[in-house]
């Protein structure tokens, strides 16, 4: 367990070494003023925007961590532990960590303007319930982006520029899949693949609070997202070795 999160709190240390994490969580802050500098904002609202944009910004970190392997570092690593597996299911760790530390900067973001607003900023008081549900799914929502994002890793498509390409056009397809299978419900047989980011939107939509049927749909399709991406990008490492 020591040696595992060794791995963990390296790779932490390395990504916060470089100035990757600047621009994300700098448009964060932007996306989320953006949400509260007017009033009145509804809660539900607020919330399931965020994590819209949390998965956003997570497919770009997941993106740029893939650039800040080192190939002959990850050798080594990997080599220390004696287990391939290991070392990625870290970075795996290392990444919903990560998302749940700019989760926890969207959920504390409206609470000071609420604050600043004189408690005003909502259509509702803003409770602990809301605050907690929301940051568990802006933290998967994250966890489901970053490893979307990681499927651009350089050693599954050594053309940086349409691996970049190509993970975007699937991040916004997912953010526009429930429009798109409105229109073309037989696109589902291809697109239910895609981090289900819009069905959560979708299944808030009408709500005023969080409900226990629906938010524990909502948490399951996007753990279930973030693990079954996170296996893709896994399991195409070990098929492609160094």
């Amino acid at each position: 367990m020591r040696e595992f999160n060794g791995l963990v709190k390296y790779q932490m240390q390395q990504y916060f070494s470089t100035s990757k994490f600047v621009m994300p969580f700098a448009v964060l802050v932007i996306l989320l003023y953006s949400i509260y500098s007017s009033k009145p904002v509804g809660v539900m609202d607020s919330l399931t925007v965020s994590c819209v944009f949390l998965f956003l910004v997570m497919v770009w970190v997941g993106v740029t961590a893939c650039d800040m392997e080192n190939m002959v570092s990850e050798q080594i690593l990997i080599l220390r532990v004696q287990s391939a597996g290991k070392y990625y299911v870290s970075h795996a760790v290392f990444l919903f960590l990560l998302g749940m530390m700019v989760s926890a900067m969207a959920v504390i973001f409206p609470v000071i303007m609420d604050r600043c607003n004189g408690g005003l900023l909502f259509d509702r008081p803003l409770g602990a319930a809301d605050l907690t549900g929301g940051f568990m799914l802006m933290s998967l929502s994250g966890f489901s982006g970053a490893s979307l994002g990681e499927i651009s890793h350089p050693r599954l498509n050594k053309d940086r520029k349409t691996a970049i390409i190509f993970t975007f056009l699937l991040a916004v397809t997912a953010l526009t899949k429930t429009a798109l299978l409105k229109k073309v419900p037989v696109l589902a047989v291809i697109l239910w693949v895609l981090p289900p980011v819009s069905d959560v939107t979708a299944i808030f939509a009408d709500e005023t609070y969080f409900s226990v049927n629906k938010y524990s749909t909502a948490f399951i399709i996007l753990l279930l997202s973030g693990m079954i991406w996170t296996a893709v990008k896994i399991a195409g490492l070990k098929k492609k070795g160094f």
